[in-house]
């Protein structure tokens, strides 16, 4: 396993060599943009690990380190933190406004070591911002309850406030509080017209019950779109949009041609 290089105060190769174990999968870290179909723009960017292995499909978030160790994990986790600040830095003095937010893995909040660590390394990266980094913790497993989601975001509060949740699925019940921002669904794959339309009706209810804001990820086909939209979700994410992940080495020409063009793709 082997990590694209890319740009990082962390020393991304060091981290990544060590943070993962032998194998022919390549990885990176990319910005994948969040559109808010009301206005029809990239409102922000996250970064996420991604892997593209040979003969297969890309994947997208924390599910590719499922075999690494938990001190390994909080590695990745910590350069992915890493590279959303430096970026957004890089944006602000640009004058570009958009917010870069940072994957986290449940994992490493679960696990108490991991956990400190990451705590750590959030406290320094708060202190070189005026606004606090926007943290979205994924992979969280099927069977975890509201609860248990609920005490691992507070644990982040008092870094940051902007703490949102991808949430394993529509069936989760969200009786207890979260204590997010935002709740992300991912649209699951090769639904009929109806299944769409009611995966983004429980998330845009999900969010109003809540008060939060509500983004549906993994948005692949017009079909999808035109339901999240339909469904009240105001936020997506996916190829749908039409638009590139972006290297952490992007220009500022195409960082502005992501957030900003328009080719009538979430008209």
């Amino acid at each position: 396993m082997a990590f694209l290089p890319s740009e990082t105060t962390l020393s991304s190769e060091v981290v990544f060599e060590s943070a993962v174990s032998a194998s022919d999968d390549v990885f990176a870290l990319r910005f994948f943009p969040v559109f808010d179909i009301q206005r029809h723009i990239a409102v922000a960017l996250f970064c996420r690990p991604m892997v593209d292995g040979l003969g297969t499909e890309a994947v997208n978030g924390h599910e590719a380190f499922r075999a690494v160790s938990p001190q390994q994990l909080v590695e990745i986790d910590c350069a992915i933190l890493e590279e959303a600040v430096t970026l957004g830095e890089r944006l602000g003095r640009a004058g570009i406004a958009v917010v870069v937010g940072a994957s986290l893995s449940f994992a490493t909040l679960s696990d108490p070591r991991a956990r400190h660590i990451y705590r750590d390394a959030l406290r320094a990266v708060t202190g070189r911002e005026r606004t606090p980094p926007l943290i979205k913790i994924e992979d969280i497993p099927e069977r975890t309850g509201a609860n248990r989601i609920g005490e691992l975001v507070q644990c982040l509060k008092p870094l940051t406030p902007r703490v949102w949740v991808h949430l394993p699925g529509s069936h989760l019940p969200l009786a207890a509080p979260l204590h997010a921002r935002g709740f992300v669904l991912s649209m699951p794959p090769m639904l009929p017209l109806h299944g769409m339309e009611i995966e983004a009706r429980w998330l845009a209810r999900q969010g109003v019950a809540h008060g939060v804001s509500a983004c549906m990820d993994r948005v692949s086909t017009a079909a999808e779109l035109d339901a999240v939209r339909t469904g009240g979700v105001r936020f997506a994410a996916g190829p749908a949009l039409r638009r590139r992940a972006l290297e952490p080495r992007a220009t500022l020409e195409e960082i502005r041609e992501t957030l900003y063009a328009t080719d009538g793709a979430v008209q």
